[in-house]
């Protein structure tokens, strides 16, 4: 510091080592924020809005001792759904009750279509609150329904 006529000046030493560093670590910050965004980004999927409110609804659950649901029930919810529902009452879906709501669906589905209404289905069952659906498509089969046609 120097004193000036009643002024107090600082002087900052600058050297070329403090932009060296201070890039480094701004390059290795951003590097390590876009690792993170990737990592939890694939995690996540597709998370609207739908998802967010089961989310919560699992979340506000009271904390007990005992389980919320049991395994079995949900399983035969499911069970029942699928057998209910004429799109989906002849596929042979096997479904699984992974506790707390989830169930998980496994088998092969004749279409896209059939695929995503036996997810809506289970979704809709009692005692879920998510659905693992990893039903596969025969033979890659798209799905049959037509995409809306874009005015010009």
């Amino acid at each position: 510091m120097e004193a000036t006529g009643g002024m107090t000046l600082v002087r900052i030493c600058n050297n070329d080592r403090d932009w060296l560093g201070l890039t480094v670590s701004a390059v290795a910050g951003l590097g390590i924020g876009v690792i993170a965004g990737i990592t939890f980004g694939d995690s996540l999927g597709r998370f609207g809005g739908e998802r967010f409110g089961r989310v919560l609804r699992h979340l506000r659950r009271p904390v007990t001792d005992e389980p919320l649901d049991e395994p079995e029930v949900a399983r035969q919810a499911v069970l029942d759904a699928l057998a209910q529902h004429p799109g989906t009452r002849g596929l042979e879906i096997d479904v699984r009750a992974l506790g707390d709501g989830i169930v998980e669906l496994t088998g092969t589905a004749p279409d896209e279509d059939a695929r995503e209404l036996a997810g809506t289905a289970a979704r809709a069952a009692a005692g879920t609150t998510v659905v693992v659906n990893r039903l596969l498509v025969a033979d890659g089969k798209r799905s049959t329904r037509q995409a809306p046609s874009s005015a010009s």
